[in-house]
């Protein structure tokens, strides 16, 4: 045979051994259901900035190609090491060797098989979006949201970037295997490849220190499409092709030619004799025995003493795993780009320096290694699983009267024992920042319990599932592909929110709102019975693993599933499941405001729908507010009194957990209705004559937070806000449904409609301005006060202070006193603060509230006292008071066009009020990140971009509005300012030199403040 036929045979060979696999059908199956199932789920869509393109734009196809290369990376290590391990494995490798063939032929053969597999793997995507129209046919999605096939995108994205990462990265999957002899090595450097990803996108891409090195050193080239994808607008998202940059040409330099040229060198130097002198290492050997004088023949045996078995087993299997020194060189690795990672993230932040805390750094380290520890865990499992599958010793010991569960249970035990030293990561770089960075902050404990009761449950969940998969599947290969492809979609799972329950979110921690001045005593009974469920699930998936799993090559027979140990870990898995699941639903759904997002969509739908149309003007003249609180059984009793009411019915927006018991008109009572978190009171009879209205209520906060909001309610402490308490008169437009896709979905008109004229809400208040008076009864404490402007205000009672941000509240009282003092500069007025509240995380935005500054820990209590942070917090507390200046002066209501003068006018104020204070430079440095804000804003925004007048209060809007509000801003002196917010009190509408401003976003208006407010070029 010469050498080309050998060449072209072998290769011929390797595809159908690859495509005989299984591995290649499941890949397409699986990335391309996967696929289409996330093309159909809206909030996907819009998290990937494709909400007014088309489902199947370039944009997606670029994002999705790289992103799925995660997964594509073990995959194509399985592939690329089969051709060295085939032989081996049937014991026929020096029989292959001894033929007189070409050496260099065979090994090129089936390099070349291999990579035609690798690249028909990568092609699973391309197919994906080919055949994504059948979504449009079957009424899944729109028909208009599926556009026609992009083929300049589709072939551009599998030539060069799927392709050539394909045969590149095989080249050194095929030499580790060549090499070792074993699966090992290719994981391993599948590993590297991940950490590389998450180290080009979190340190590099995210601390935004070399763009041309991050686009370089990510193999996926993620880096490389993101950049690009989000800054592009939506014409171009829908028809352009990336840029081909000095990154990326680098990238396929040194992912695709250098491995080539290495494999044809190395392979040149191939001899026989150095193949087969290569063992995989798969078992580290055991020490000699010694020789006993006194030894003793063992007599007949009794009794089967299985559980010493079981220790022994997991005691191997566990040194078979630490005892290495690879193990120690990876956990070195992760620590290290997890230390890395917090200070890109966190010490050096562009908009730090920040104070390393734990609360700040554990959700930050959590994240950025959640997703390589999963794989890593995914790849352990496998090799430790598949460890005795040699030829002759898996035999021998499946011949043993050794029940065929002890091994798996020796086996998983070593597993679990790894998932735990990898869930400690996170938290141990987490101390060593803080020890580095602020050694007053060290917190041990509070790491420890969010390592154990956050992190660490579902990557023991993640670790469980794998072991099933390998139970159920006999074929190595098969059980890899699965097992990774499994990881893939929990891990983007984790990353898109695609399932939001927390009970079947398999393989995501628990959102928990970090700080350490509320502690984690509200957490414990919500974490516990969370990791209950997770541990039970990882109980009843072992005990079927372990019943399941068949001896041998032996058929699976019913006999086998009578074990009394498994069957009692699954019982006892199975009777934890029921128990934790029925609490878990009790607390977050039936006790909390758990909806998932299609139910939180037909609830927006049916509240348009119901209360809209029959929406008319309101006014109130101002009354009186008791309610008495109750921390220790997380109950609130509220009465409200209000004085000349003037409407034919009055609404009001609900808190979750307030139920009106009680609605009385002049002493009378009447019915009133409730539904979908609003009241309607009809007041027919006070449409000509002011009437007063009483109404009473009370809150229930015994429900548990599931989206990261936080306990403001219990034994622990209390943070009172009234918007949590008590009903907010008016209709919020914050509830509409923006997104065409989205109401289409509910059965609801294209257009958005418009609240009537006196209808709407008043701007951060529960009731517009007016004579009012409150009285607040804490457990037993008393809290009065009364206001003229819009109703608002909010209390704090907390058992323990944050001693380790003392000095960070002598440098707030700093700032607040300067930008204080501005604000009163610029609009001739400040408003009276007479406190400042360290507001822990999930409690809400920062907001001024009758005198009290509650501003939000993250970012405001975690900047340093020195660099950007610094200048930020300080326009952030400028923005506040402004804000609280202009809405009182004005009576601000959610009219259209409100966002202007509540963040535009009063954002800009804040930046020219650290140029008064730190000086033009500091200014430049905000005006520059926020304009790129504004540019991912605008990219990501899973609604269609409208005007400032009709946009919504959180996305674009905030940093826009102060943007384009600045030149304008600065030419007002304070008696101008103060006679346009009278005017708008008195109904004058808005400026007309601001009507401009009021369009739709101006990407010149934005290039002229950064012109002149930005640095300089």
């Amino acid at each position: 045979m010469n050498t080309f036929a050998l060449l072209v045979r072998e290769a011929w060979v390797e595809v159908r051994a690859g495509l005989r696999s299984g591995i290649p059908l499941l890949v397409f199956l699986g990335l391309t259901g996967y696929l289409l199932m996330s093309l159909t789920n809206a909030d996907y869509v819009q998290k990937m900035g494709a909400s007014d393109i088309a489902r199947n734009a370039p944009s997606l196809i670029y994002l999705m190609s790289c992103g799925c290369m995660f997964f594509l990376f073990f995959a194509w290590a399985w592939v690329f090491a089969q051709p060295a391990l085939r032989d081996r494995k049937a014991q026929l490798e020096e029989v292959l060797l001894a033929l007189p063939l070409s050496l260099p032929a065979l090994l090129w053969g089936r390099f070349i098989g291999a990579a035609l597999v690798g690249g028909l793997l990568a092609s699973a995507l391309i197919v994906g979006f080919l055949v994504s129209p059948v979504l449009g046919w079957l009424g899944w999605v729109p028909a208009a949201s599926i556009g026609a096939p992009v083929w300049s995108a589709l072939a551009f994205a599998w030539v060069a970037l799927l392709l050539p990462v394909s045969t590149g990265i095989g080249a050194l999957y095929y030499l580790l295997a060549l090499r070792s002899r074993g699966l090992a090595a290719p994981f391993a450097l599948a590993t590297v490849l991940m950490l590389l990803w998450m180290f080009a996108v979190v340190v590099l891409k995210g601390g935004h220190i070399n763009p041309l090195l991050a686009a370089s050193l990510d193999p996926s080239l993620f880096t490389f499409a993101q950049a690009q994808v989000e800054t592009w607008s939506a014409a171009q998202k829908s028809q352009s092709l990336l840029a081909l940059t000095p990154g990326f040409w680098l990238n396929r330099a040194l992912w695709c030619v250098l491995p080539l040229l290495v494999l044809a060198v190395v392979l040149a130097r191939t001899t026989r004799q150095g193949l087969m002198g290569r063992r995989s290492g798969a078992v580290l050997a055991e020490p000699p025995m010694l020789r006993s004088r006194d030894v003793q023949l063992p007599g007949p045996l009794t009794a089967s003493r299985w559980t010493h078995a079981l220790w022994h087993e997991a005691r191997w299997q566990v040194r078979q795993l630490f005892a290495r020194r690879i193990w120690w060189v990876a956990l070195g690795l992760l620590l290290v780009m997890g230390v890395l990672s917090g200070f890109v993230h966190g010490v050096w932040h562009a908009r730090g320096p920040m104070v390393p805390r734990a609360d700040l750094t554990l959700p930050l380290l959590s994240s950025a290694l959640f997703l390589v520890i999963a794989f890593i865990i995914a790849a352990l499992v496998g090799l430790v699983c598949r460890r005795d599958d040699v030829e002759g010793l898996g035999a021998m010991l499946q011949a043993t009267p050794a029940p065929t569960w002890l091994r798996l249970f020796g086996r998983t035990a070593c597993v679990l024992l790894a998932t735990l030293t990898l869930a400690l990561v996170p938290g141990i770089a987490s101390l060593l920042i803080s020890a580095i960075a602020a050694p007053d902050s060290l917190a041990p404990g509070f790491v420890l319990v969010y390592q154990a009761l956050v992190f660490a449950p579902p990557l023991l969940e993640l670790a469980a599932l794998t072991v099933l998969v390998h139970a159920l599947i006999r074929r190595s290969g098969l059980a890899y592909a699965t097992s990774m492809l499994l990881t893939f979609f929990l891990v983007l799972n984790h990353e898109l929110g695609l399932v939001s329950y927390p009970a079947y979110a398999i393989g995501i921690p628990a959102h928990v709102a970090l700080s350490q001045l509320a502690g984690w005593a509200p957490w414990l009974p919500y974490l516990g019975t969370l990791a209950g469920w997770k541990l039970a699930g990882c109980a009843v998936m072992v005990g079927v693993a372990a019943l399941v799993l068949p001896r041998g090559p032996e058929r699976r027979r019913f006999a086998d599933v009578r074990q009394p140990l498994p069957l009692a870990v699954l019982a006892l898995g199975a009777l934890s499941l029921l128990g934790s699941g029925v609490a878990l639903h009790h607390h977050l759904v039936e006790q909390g405001d758990y909806q998932s997002v299609a139910e939180e969509r037909v609830e927006r739908a049916a509240w348009e729908q119901r209360w809209l149309p029959g929406a008319t003007a309101w006014q109130v003249a101002g009354g009186r507010v008791q309610l008495r609180v109750d921390s220790a059984a997380r109950q609130v009793e509220g009465q409200w009194t209000l004085d000349a009411v003037v409407a034919n019915q009055l609404d009001a927006e609900l808190p979750p957990g307030l139920q009106v018991t009680a609605v009385s008109v002049m002493g009378q009572p009447v019915t009133f209705e409730q539904a979908t978190e609003h009241l309607r009171v009809p007041l027919a009879p006070c449409a000509t004559n002011a009437c007063t209205v009483a109404l009473n209520w009370t809150v229930s906060a015994n429900g548990w937070p599931s989206e990261g909001e936080a306990f403001w309610l219990g034994p622990q402490g209390v943070w009172l806000q009234a918007r949590r308490v008590m009903p907010r008169l008016g209709l919020d437009s914050e509830r509409l449904l923006r997104a065409p896709v989205q109401r289409s979905e509910v059965g609801l008109a294209a257009d958005v409609p418009t609240l009537a004229a006196g209808s709407a809400v008043a701007v951060e208040a529960i009731a517009p301005a007016g004579d009012w008076q409150w009285q607040v009864e804490i457990d037993g404490q008393d809290f009065n006060g009364h206001s003229a402007a819009p109703l608002d205000f909010a209390y704090s009672l907390q058992a323990k202070a944050d001693a380790s941000r003392q000095q960070t509240a002598v440098e707030v009282r700093e700032d607040l006193d300067l930008m204080s003092a501005c604000v009163a500069r610029r609009l001739g007025s400040r408003p009276v603060v007479e406190g400042v509240s360290q507001w822990p995380t999930g409690m809400g935005d920062s907001r001024l509230s009758h005198g009290q500054l509650l501003l939000a820990q993250s970012p405001d209590w975690d900047v340093a006292a020195t660099g950007v942070g610094r200048s930020a917090r300080r326009a952030h507390i400028a923005e506040l008071l402004a804000r609280r200046v202009l809405i009182d002066a004005s009576d601000l209501r959610q009219v259209p066009g409100y966002l202007w003068l509540s963040q535009g006018v009063a954002g800009a104020i804040g930046l020219l009020c650290v140029a008064d204070v730190d000086g033009p430079e500091a200014r430049a440095a905000l005006v520059k990140l926020m304009a790129d804000d504004l540019t991912r804003a605008l990219g990501n925004d899973g609604e269609p971009v409208g005007t400032l007048a009709d946009a919504r209060e959180q996305g674009w809007a905030a940093t826009y509005a102060a943007l384009a509000s600045l030149a304008w801003t600065t030419e007002q002196n304070p008696e101008q300012l103060t006679a346009m917010t009278a005017a708008i009190r008195n109904g004058q509408g808005w400026p007309a030199a601001i009507q401009p401003l009021l369009g739709a976003p101006d990407p010149h208006a934005i290039a002229a403040a950064l012109e002149r407010w930005g640095p300089a070029q």
